[in-house]
């Protein structure tokens, strides 16, 4: 079943995270100000005796500083519960008194293809992340560290590296029987104006996921590691996943 457009923003506004997560969790009232929607408790998802999980309800989103946990109330009920994305919408909106939309068989079908694409962004995103630990990412790392970014935060935020290879990420997609469209599709790769195979849209770039408001990465951003190259950033381009202008 798809969802109309603001429905999930909606949801998400009128459902309160520290509420949903304050069933499952003890507030440390030490670090917590509940004024300010800024609420510690040690981690639902692993076990700890300190207060590492964060929780902004302004915002919505929480994460775990110690196992690095993360995601919005839809996410949290579906690990919490063991549900479905769709039940775990269901189960808030009940809560929120917002009746669940009907289904539309051509809002499905784009639905899928959606789940698709992100699906393949985050088989991309896994790539970089591991090929900023290769030797041709040395010049990358430094210029990370040397911007003052630790091993946790390169964790955190996914950071990653782009191989100054043609077709290094696609390769790695094919051999994961990824299809030629959802590639493309995703703004992964271009076709090659001369009948050849397509390449990759992002070579030899510090990467950086961009992430929806339900933590699907939808894009990246690419910071070049060639200083004369013409583009120094460098984003996705837009695609049925990413709306550069309503995303960012």
């Amino acid at each position: 079943m798809s969802l109309p457009p603001g429905f999930l923003d909606e949801l998400r506004s009128r459902a309160s995270l520290s509420q949903v997560v304050g069933r499952k969790v003890m507030w440390d009232p030490r670090k917590s100000n509940q004024g300010k929607g800024d609420m510690w408790a040690p981690c639902p998802f692993h076990q700890e005796k300190s207060a590492s999980f964060h929780v902004d309800d302004r915002k919505g989103f929480y994460y775990c500083f110690g196992c690095h946990a993360k995601g919005d109330a839809i996410s949290f009920v579906r690990e919490t519960e063991n549900v479905s994305f769709m039940e775990a919408v269901e189960i808030l909106a009940r809560e929120a008194g917002m009746p669940m939309p009907k289904q539309d068989p051509r809002a499905q079908e784009k639905a899928d293809k959606r789940t698709q694409l992100a699906e393949v962004m985050e088989l991309a995103v896994q790539y970089f992340r591991l090929q900023l630990r290769t030797a041709a990412a040395e010049a990358a790392r430094d210029y990370l560290a040397g911007r003052g970014l630790t091993p946790q935060a390169l964790e955190q935020w996914e950071i990653g590296f782009a191989p100054d290879q043609w077709q290094g990420l696609w390769d790695h997609l094919k051999a994961k029987n990824v299809e030629d469209a959802l590639i493309l599709g995703a703004g992964l790769a271009k076709p090659s104006s001369k009948g050849g195979r397509p390449y990759d849209t992002f070579r030899g770039r510090i990467m950086y996921p961009i992430r929806d408001a339900r933590g699907r990465a939808i894009a990246f951003g690419g910071r070049a590691m060639d200083p004369n190259d013409n583009a120094k950033y460098l984003n996705s381009p837009e695609t049925e996943l990413f709306d550069k202008g309503r995303s960012l």
